[in-house]
C-alpha cells in the first residue's frame, strides 16, 4: 500500500542515503582499524610491554578518580535545572556516568539518542525540554573540553618558539569564554523569537517554548549558570588528574598541555567519524596524534590510550549503572 501523491523509490530513497552513509563510515572505520592492528601488531615489544608491567596501584587511584569526578557533573546538571526540578545527588551523579558512558558505546553516535532519551526519563518532562537540558549540558561540557585545548595549544605553541600562533590560540581562548558567558542573553531570546514566528504551528511552537523553558534557568540564574559552568572545569580537572595517573601507570607522561590538546583532538576526532564501536578507534586515532606533537609515537600512544580509553569507559559505566539497570523512574511516562 503506497501513500498517495508520493512515489515508492521517494520513500525508500532516505534509507537507502542512510545506508550508504553508514556503510561508507563503517568502511572508513574498519580501514582506520586495520591500519593501527597492523601498526601495533608490528610494533616493538616494549609498547605491549608496558601494558603487562602497569603499575595497579596507579591505575587504581585514576580511575577512582575518574569516577569520582562525576560528582562535579552531578551538580553542573542540577545548577541548569530550576530548583524545584532538581533530582537527589546519587541520580544525578549517576546519570552523569550513563549518559558519558552510552556516548562512548554506542554505535554511529547513538549514545547522543539514548542520552537526550535518559534526560527525558528522569528529568519526567517532554522532549523539547529534556533536549534544551541536554544541550546546554553538552554545550558547558564541550566548551570547557574546547577552551582547555585551545589553551594547551597556546602553551605547546609558545614553548614551540611560535608566538604569533601561541597568542592568536590564546586570544581564541579569551573570546570562547566571553560568548560562552554571553551564551543565555543570546540563546533565548532567538528561540523565544522563532517561537512567535511559528505561532500557527502549535507543535512547533509549543517545542520552541520548551525549549526556551530549558534555556531559560541559564539566563535568569546567571549566577548557577557560572557555578555550572565552573562544575564542568572541576570535571575536566579530575579528568586530566586520572589522565595523568593512568598514563603515568603505563610508562608515560605527557604534560598538561599535551593532555588537554589531546583531548580536544579525540573529542573532535570521535565526533567527526562517527563508528559502528562508539567512540573506541577514532578517539584513539585523535589522542595519539594529539600527544605525537609531545614527541609520543603513534603506535605508543594509540595502544596505551586504548587502555586508558577502556578503563575510563568501565568506570562511568559503573557510576552509571544502578541507572541503566532501573527500569522505573519518575519520568517513566513523561508528557509528549
Amino acid at each position: 500500500m503506497t501513500t498517495p501523491g508520493v512515489e515508492p523509490e521517494t520513500r525508500t530513497r532516505l534509507p537507502l542515503r542512510t545506508l550508504s552513509r553508514r556503510a561508507a563510515l563503517t568502511l572508513l572505520w574498519l580501514v582506520l582499524l586495520g591500519l593501527l592492528a597492523r601498526q601495533v601488531a608490528h610494533a616493538p615489544a616494549d609498547v605491549l610491554g608496558r601494558l603487562a608491567s602497569a603499575r595497579p596501584e596507579l591505575l587504581a587511584a585514576g580511575v577512582g578518580i575518574y569516577a569520582l569526578g562525576f560528582a562535579a557533573r552531578a551538580a553542573r546538571l542540577n545548577l541548569l535545572l530550576p530548583p524545584a526540578d532538581r533530582i537527589p545527588f546519587g541520580r544525578a551523579w549517576a546519570v552523569s556516568g550513563a549518559t558519558t558512558f552510552l556516548l562512548q558505546v554506542l554505535p554511529f553516535r547513538g549514545g547522543e539518542v539514548a542520552s537526550w532519551a535518559l534526560y527525558r526519563r528522569v528529568l519526567g518532562t517532554g522532549w523539547a525540554r529534556a533536549g534544551a537540558v541536554f544541550v546546554l549540558v553538552k554545550t558547558l561540557d564541550s566548551a570547557a573540553f574546547l577552551l582547555a585545548g585551545l589553551a594547551g595549544a597556546a602553551v605547546l605553541a609558545l614553548r614551540g618558539g611560535v608566538p604569533v600562533l601561541g597568542g592568536a590560540t590564546a586570544a581564541a581562548v579569551a573570546v570562547g569564554t566571553i560568548l560562552l558567558v554571553l551564551m543565555p542573553r543570546l540563546g533565548v531570546p532567538l528561540v523565544e523569537s522563532a517561537g512567535r514566528r511559528f505561532s500557527a504551528r502549535p507543535r512547533l511552537a509549543r517545542g520552541l517554548g520548551e525549549l526556551a523553558e530549558g534555556l531559560r534557568v541559564a539566563r535568569e540564574a546567571p549566577r548557577a549558570y557560572l557555578l555550572a559552568f565552573a562544575g564542568a572545569v572541576a570535571f575536566l580537572a579530575g579528568h586530566f588528574a586520572a589522565l595523568t595517573l593512568l598514563f603515568s601507570a603505563l610508562g608515560l607522561t605527557p604534560s598538561l598541555p599535551a593532555l588537554a590538546l589531546a583531548s580536544l583532538a579525540s573529542v573532535l576526532s570521535a565526533s567527526v567519524l562517527p563508528s559502528p564501536a562508539g567512540t573506541f578507534g577514532p578517539m584513539e586515532s585523535g589522542f595519539a596524534a594529539g600527544l605525537a606533537l609531545e614527541g609520543v609515537p603513534l603506535v605508543l600512544g594509540a595502544t596505551v590510550t586504548g587502555a586508558v580509553h577502556l578503563m575510563t569507559t568501565l568506570a562511568c559505566g559503573v557510576v552509571g549503572l544502578p541507572l541503566l539497570l532501573r527500569r522505573g523512574d519518575r519520568g517513566l511516562n513523561p508528557p509528549a
